[in-house]
């Protein structure tokens, strides 16, 4: 992929000029102004010395359509917490479950599910996560209005014989069959799943984007073959930055991805918040074969756009169109994240930490802490951490707000710098395993916001990568049956997927150290052989032997293994 890297300096170029508002993430950043607080700080639930229920459910899919009546299903978890997260409600258990959450002898719960006029009771396990109950939705009636979800739980425990009666509530997109394009979510695993882009026709199957950020206007326009390049690397995602200012070259594109078989994120940043305008948009591209869906506020945390502007533009989407999830891109820390979120089903980090100045600003010339400067990584330390943090933040604060099952977390690795505020481009390794720890943290999409023009760091890197991901990396992460856990062992970040019959391993080594991980400190405690027992798919930087992984500072591989 030998791109120019004109394309680089401009976005980092614009990533400047787009820093130009009288604070970024809330704070003043220019040599002349003062240190004020930003506020806007995520508040933490308090911790509970009693059990409490966080009883939630959600259908397995959104939207569902009329072809999938008969086969719908709400997931539903139960899990016992001690922190007051949205929903939670106190629940007595019996004396003999003692305090740890353990859910032997807690038994079950009665849970109904009313939607309209279909009920559905069904007792499930207390403690549970991922359980799912079929509901047959055929008697309602498809309309672009969500239903509203009434979920009940009772609970009666060896401790009382008095009932504990827990509600929840949620939301069921039932839509009219259609031949245009539709994007479902899976809120079994956060993934989407999709038809051929081609717009022929075809059986939905789940789906991990991959591909590039490309300004439309400045680049895209005036290289279509491009696009030809990018199929050909086996990238199946396209995300051209507006503005679209020559829309008969626009519908080039449109024409030339749908018949590479490759999808298309509509973005809107430069106009989000005119409803007229955003309005005119989804009315022309939703019918598009290949629109994978809608992108909308562009870093609102960093330029304080309204707090309320992106669910405006996203309940005004729905309206509309409802057949493709919206995301939006935040850029902060920690700047009024709970209202920004509101407005997405795919939140979006771009913590961008390679070759950053944590402490002092090569762009502005004044220092960076948590109340003053801009950086070009918002309370970053300039280390791979940086991504595992954020991505992780964002999904504890989504659990915390309720949304952990209806919102998911995306990621754009790093790809650009040597410009601005980054002294220089990350590296094809690096830029991987930011994708890795991506990954294991929760990440169900790689996208890149740029190129370096050097087909020997990123660009080669990722072209090795792209069928990696799809025939291996992807099977597992977005199977609602597979078991995940992640670990962290001495620095080295690891994921690992087991499907019931194999796993899927995705480390990297964080840390600039030589590190030594026994199979044990990852999942792998049962391998006898790894010489028959564990696959290497891709790794750069380390080895396995009978005991364990060795890793060079940097890292990275991806495994899969069959212990007996």
């Amino acid at each position: 992929m030998k791109y120019s890297k004109s394309f680089a300096s401009l976005v980092a170029a614009g990533l400047v000029r787009g820093s130009l508002a009288q604070t970024w993430c809330g704070k003043n950043y220019m040599s002349n102004q003062s240190v004020v607080p930003p506020g806007g700080q995520f508040v933490l639930p308090t911790q509970s010395a009693e059990p409490l229920l966080s009883f939630r459910c959600a259908p397995v899919f959104r939207p569902y359509l009329q072809e999938d009546a008969k086969s719908a299903a709400f997931v539903v978890d139960t899990p016992i917490v001690y922190d007051w997260i949205t929903g939670a409600e106190p629940i007595l258990l019996p004396s003999t479950s003692g305090s740890s959450g353990s859910s032997t002898g807690l038994g079950s719960v009665s849970v109904t599910i009313n939607v309209g006029s279909v009920k559905t009771t069904t007792n499930v396990p207390l403690n549970a996560t991922n359980f799912q109950i079929p509901v047959d939705i055929s008697t309602l009636t498809a309309q672009k209005t969500a239903y509203n979800v009434g979920c009940s739980a009772t609970y009666t425990s060896s401790s009382s014989s008095k009932a504990q009666k827990f509600k929840t509530s949620t939301s069921l997109l039932y839509l009219p069959d259609t031949n245009a394009s539709v994007t479902k979510t899976d809120l079994r695993t956060g993934a989407l799943w999709v038809r051929p882009a081609n717009g022929k026709g075809g059986a939905f199957a789940p789906f991990i984007p991959q591909g590039f950020y490309i300004n439309f206007d400045e680049y895209l326009a005036t290289n279509l073959t491009m696009i030809d390049q990018l199929q050909a690397d086996g990238f199946n995602t396209i995300h051209p930055i507006p503005p679209y200012s020559n829309l008969t070259i626009f519908e080039e594109v449109v024409n030339k991805t749908a018949s590479a078989g490759m999808y298309i994120v509509y973005d809107m940043r430069s106009n989000y918040q005119n409803l007229t305008t955003v309005a005119q948009q989804v009315e022309t591209y939703a019918s598009i074969p290949n629109l994978l869906n809608w992108e909308t506020a562009h870093e609102p945390d960093g330029n304080s756009d309204p707090l309320g502007a992106a669910q405006s533009t996203y309940d005004l989407i729905y309206q509309i169109d409802g057949y493709h999830p919206v995301s939006i891109v935040l850029n902060c820390e920690d700047y009024n994240f709970s209202p920004y979120i509101e407005g997405a089903d795919i939140v979006i980090q771009d913590a961008y930490p390679i070759g950053i100045n944590a402490t002092y600003s090569p762009v502005w010339h004044t220092v960076c802490t948590p109340d003053f400067g801009h950086c070009g990584c918002d309370n970053c330390k300039g280390t791979f951490y940086d991504i595992r943090a954020r991505i992780q933040t964002y999904k504890d604060r989504l659990n915390i707000l309720g949304f952990d099952r209806t919102k998911s977390v995306w990621t754009t690795p790093q790809a650009f710098g040597s410009g601005a505020y980054w002294n220089t481009t990350p590296t094809g390794q690096q830029w991987a395993a930011m994708g890795f720890t991506s990954f294991s943290h929760g990440s169900k999409s790689y996208q890149y916001p740029t190129t370096t023009g050097n087909v020997t760091t990123i660009e080669g890197t990722a072209t090795n990568l792209t069928v990696l991901i799809t025939d291996i990396v992807q099977p597992f992460i977005v199977d609602p049956n597979a078991t995940f856990t992640n670990y962290d062992h001495l620095g080295v970040d690891a994921g690992l997927w087991h499907n019931g019959t194999a796993y899927l391993l995705i480390v990297a080594n964080l840390v600039d150290a030589i590190v030594y991980v026994p199979w044990a400190d990852v999942g792998l405690g049962s391998i006898t052989n790894s010489t028959t027992q564990v696959q290497r798919i891709f790794s750069v930087f380390h080895n396995t032997n009978a005991t364990g992984l060795n890793f060079l500072p940097g890292g990275i591989g991806i495994y899969t293994a069959t212990p007996p």
